[in-house]
């Protein structure tokens, strides 16, 4: 029990400091014009702390499609978690969430879903972070219509 308590309180610091960097980033986006943004979170594939993370990126940008994407060790190969937030202006544009998981997690095997505007997946493993960031963001540029 003590273990778990302590590896609650030194997640929940890891969190804290993620959050602070995840801002820095989407406020650097913000001011470059972004809609989209894919990140690599380090929040340990916890799903609750990713909706810390979407809760933060929202408040700050209501208006960018950001993707989280969270190993549960740093470099593993090991479990992966990503989720994703779209704004119905781009959902309209053509970004929905649901595929947009769907497509990234495709590159390493994993499943996902959920709503045009919301979604998360996982992958029960994944070798290669930066590919599946990479097809995230691929994705993510060639399904909004340049007219959005």
């Amino acid at each position: 029990k003590k273990a778990n308590e302590v590896k609650k309180a030194a997640l929940a610091q890891r969190v804290n400091l993620v959050l602070n960097d995840v801002k820095a980033e989407v406020e650097t986006a913000l001011a470059n014009d972004v809609r989209t943004l894919v990140l690599n979170v380090d929040i340990g594939a916890d799903s609750k702390a990713s909706q810390q993370v979407l809760n933060a990126v929202k408040k700050i940008a209501p208006d960018m499609a950001f993707m989280g994407i969270s190993e549960e060790e740093q470099g593993s190969g090991g479990k992966l978690l990503a989720f994703a937030l779209v704004p119905d202006p781009l959902v309209d544009a053509g970004l929905k969430a649901d595929e947009w998981i769907r497509s990234t997690l495709e590159v390493c095997g994993g499943r996902g879903g959920g709503r045009p505007g919301n979604a998360q997946g996982q992958a029960p493993e994944c070798s290669d972070v930066d590919a599946v960031i990479a097809a995230s963001k691929s994705f993510a540029e060639g399904n909004i219509s340049v007219e959005a």
